[in-house]
């Protein structure tokens, strides 16, 4: 018979698809936000606040699933803590910096290039994990990271639509989302070391919402456009987005405690071509041959990545590795 533990590394591969196609969802969602009141009339500082408006949600939804679930006494217990302190540095790293990285690149150059750039962090997420963490990437790993990465070019590449006076701005954004979600990966895991993956997600989102709140939106001047949005019907497309954010973050942090960063990270990854797949589904886009070509080349790699897998560290706690876990 063979033990219960040798299950798990295939339930973390299965939450790193699912982060992947959640996120995609919070993407496309979110990204009708931008032409709606308030924050169209405010296009330099609305990525900032979205961004902010998104976060402070999507962390209502985790306190919300940690008080079901019984875990929102360890939220306290486990922030005061080393391993705590350096979850704090991710979200910061991966939710103030990142994000409004990310967005400010979607404002500035476009979605397709954004989403083509900001997907090659597994790659930083990789190269990081085996420095820093030790973990042990295969050639056949190797080959699949970068397959994964091409992949997601193909599929988001496009030339970018009339006059894109701040375009290589954008895409200098989308390098500071790129290097901000590889870091945080990287952080959030050595942090799961003693934190259940459920409180460090719901941490982590906690951290970054309070940051932008008392520091960023401040300082951007957003505070007023950040009011303004509640109550608005923008806000509740924002909901629904930071619902299927949540979902990422529970599902994406799960998989990287399961399996580590270098194979969760390029699963998550394919979030570039579920865009286009849920955009096919729900925004009427037109597939092309590009399209199946980067589908293909990016599910390639995925694979390899999960083929190329030490098996070394797969014996996890159960109690502790599977999302949800049991309520203790």
């Amino acid at each position: 018979m063979q033990p219960r533990h040798q299950h798990l590394p295939r339930i973390g591969f299965i939450w790193a698809v699912l982060s992947g196609v959640f996120w995609a969802a919070d993407g496309v969602v979110l990204g009708a936000v931008f032409v709606m009141t308030p924050f169209a009339a405010a296009p330099v500082v609305a990525p900032v606040v979205v961004a902010a408006v998104h976060d402070v949600v999507t962390t209502a939804w985790l306190l919300g699933f940690s008080a079901v679930t019984g875990r929102l006494r360890r939220l306290p217990r486990s922030l005061f803590t080393r391993h705590g302190l350096v979850l704090c540095t991710a979200a910061v790293i991966g939710g103030p910096i990142a994000m409004s990285g990310y967005l400010f690149g979607i404002s500035y150059a476009g979605a397709a290039y954004t989403l083509a750039i900001s997907a090659t962090y597994p790659a930083v997420g990789a190269v990081l994990s085996r420095v820093f963490l030790h973990e042990a990437v295969t050639r056949r790993g190797w080959a699949g990271v970068a397959l994964t990465v091409i992949g997601a070019v193909v599929v988001s590449y496009a030339p970018p639509p009339g006059d894109m006076p701040h375009f290589y701005l954008g895409i200098a954004f989308a390098v500071v989302a790129t290097l901000g979600w590889g870091i945080e990966g990287v952080l959030a895991i050595h942090s799961m070391q003693a934190i259940e993956p459920v409180v460090a997600g719901t941490l982590r989102m906690t951290t970054s919402a309070l940051v932008y709140v008392v520091v960023v939106l401040p300082l951007a001047g957003g505070l007023g456009l950040f009011r303004a949005a509640f109550g608005q019907a923008s806000f509740w497309v924002v909901l629904l987005a930071a619902a299927a954010g949540a979902g990422a973050y529970l599902t994406y942090y799960a998989a990287n405690h399961l399996v580590g960063a270098s194979r969760a990270m390029p699963l998550n990854a394919l979030y570039a071509a579920w865009a286009i797949v849920l955009g096919i589904a729900f925004t009427g886009l037109q597939p092309t041959v590009q399209l199946v070509a980067g589908v293909a080349v990016t599910f390639a790699g995925a694979v390899l990545v999960v083929a190329g897998a030490p098996r070394s560290g797969d014996q996890l706690d159960e109690d502790e590795a599977i999302l949800p876990p049991a309520v203790r």
